[in-house]
């Protein structure tokens, strides 16, 4: 609870500081926009660790392949990418890249979870074929 407190704290005292610094030099806003974002960004990495051990534990007891979750950790890491990005471009005006952003982003999840699905399509030929 006291990191979401910290984290809302430090988005409202960024967001209250472009708003302020718009007014006089709008070039600047975009700048603690994006400096407060990447620390945000920072504070919530920090607490991913923990999350992905647990993750990465479940996963060996579920006797799951540690590849699909390696594959599904990257896939949920970029669309965080993609979409932070696209809301920086937003917050600068630049709707038009930013929707290239998250369509690009969306193009490498699907290539990087080829093989879970390439996989999965070829357990259900089995499964098909064995009936």
């Amino acid at each position: 609870m006291s990191e979401l407190i910290r984290i809302a704290g430090i988005g409202f005292m960024g967001g209250m500081l472009a708003l302020t610094v718009r007014k006089e030099r709008p070039e600047f806003a975009v700048m603690v926009s994006l400096i407060t974002s990447v620390i945000i960004l920072a504070e919530i990495l920090e607490g991913a660790g923990s999350i992905v051990s647990e993750l990465k534990e479940l996963t060996e007891e579920c006797g799951v392949d540690i590849k699909y979750f390696a594959i599904a950790l990257k896939a949920a890491g970029m669309a965080y990418i993609a979409q932070f990005a696209a809301e920086i471009l937003r917050d600068s005006g630049e709707n038009a890249v930013a929707s290239k952003v998250e369509a690009a982003g969306k193009i490498c999840i699907l290539a990087l979870t080829m093989p879970v699905m390439t996989s999965f399509l070829r357990l259900c030929v089995k499964v098909v074929n064995g009936i």
